[in-house]
């Protein structure tokens, strides 16, 4: 790619030579000032110094545009010496500088010297000459310069992108350890109340252990004393089916008070079991029902809180929106007042 450039350089600098030593010889035999010629305008003429306006560096439109701007009106012959000049003088320079009369000396030494080179090299001169095109009438130099400041506009840009997605992400990342705090800490309130909760269930079988101990010695007990009941029973049947005598009544009577005793001992001690393990029982039983009442409620305030940063988060990316656009147009302005401000420059410049 670079040779092919550097090629087309070289091509265009012998073109716009042999173009001016045969307009010196046209002028040497037709003895016609070239005071006559006009110059283009700067703002459409490219500087071959280095001075390039900003927005042919960033022009980014159809390749026609750019050579209309650049448009260098082609001779039809050779021979036509008068057409040539008037090409000659719509042409004006290059580098948007007034183009300044040929002195009588130097129209001759570019004549002998265009002389000599259709001498040296005939077989050039045979060649059907190319029209040269608005790209070859640009140095290497001016092509690397304009190559140059054309990535220095694609890097200001690209930093200015990522800047942006930078400073973007950044107060996404803000807003994100914000909501993060906020959902932490209902997350560290949630969890102590489950704790509590855990902690209400995981006694439970505790006690459930302790009462079916409990529950089991009794029975225990009672069956013990059921079967002694029923030894007893046994007995005094036993001792009714014999034949009556005056020894039998003491008898009765101690069985009867027994009876009594052991009666009054089972309700006695069946009532003391009730009152006192009915209520732990029944504290448990209404701890474990708030739990499970409460379990829903503790789920439903959680998916209540997460409806509710639903549009506080649409507003977010909203507002991040607003801002990116706010912070395009700021970029666009100061390109702007750049590109004004570098115009005027160049327009002292051009004055002075």
């Amino acid at each position: 790619m670079a040779s092919l450039e550097s090629q087309s350089a070289r091509d265009s600098v012998a073109q716009a030579s042999r173009e001016i030593r045969a307009e010196a010889i046209s002028l040497q035999e037709n003895s016609e000032p070239l005071n006559e010629a006009e110059t283009l305008n700067p703002e459409a003429t490219l500087s071959l110094e280095g001075a390039v306006n900003l927005e042919d560096i960033l022009y980014l439109g159809d390749r026609g545009d750019f050579e209309e701007t650049l448009y260098v009106e082609e001779p039809e012959s050779p021979e036509d010496d008068s057409v040539y000049r008037g090409d000659w003088a719509a042409r004006g320079t290059i580098g948007g500088r007034a183009s300044k009369s040929l002195r009588p000396e130097q129209i001759v030494c570019e004549g002998e010297m265009t002389e000599r080179e259709e001498k040296s090299n005939p077989e050039e001169n045979l060649k059907p000459e190319r029209s040269p095109s608005p790209e070859e009438n640009l140095s290497i130099e001016d092509l690397e310069l304009l190559e140059g400041r054309f990535q220095q506009c694609v890097q200001a840009v690209a930093q200015q992108k990522a800047e942006l997605e930078r400073d973007g992400l950044r107060e996404e990342i803000r807003l994100v350890k914000q909501k993060l705090c906020k959902v932490t800490k209902e997350c560290v309130t949630y969890q102590y109340q489950l704790e509590c909760r855990q902690q209400d269930v995981a006694q439970f079988p505790d006690f459930w252990e302790v009462l079916t101990t409990k529950a089991a010695q009794l029975s225990g007990e009672l069956v013990q004393l059921q079967d002694a009941y029923q030894k007893q029973k046994e007995q005094l049947r036993q001792q009714l089916a014999e034949p009556p005598s005056q020894r039998d009544g003491p008898f009765l009577q101690e069985g009867r008070q027994l009876s009594a005793q052991f009666e009054h001992l089972m309700a006695e001690s069946h009532q003391g079991l009730e009152e006192e393990y009915e209520p732990q029982l029944l504290g448990l039983l209404e701890r474990k029902e708030s739990g499970t009442k409460a379990l829903p409620k503790t789920q439903a305030e959680i998916q209540e809180t997460k409806e509710a940063l639903r549009p506080l988060q649409a507003k977010a990316r909203q507002l991040h929106l607003q801002k990116r656009n706010l912070e395009d147009q700021i970029t666009v302005v100061r390109q702007k007042r750049d590109e004004v401000q570098q115009y005027r420059e160049q327009e002292e410049e051009m004055e002075e």
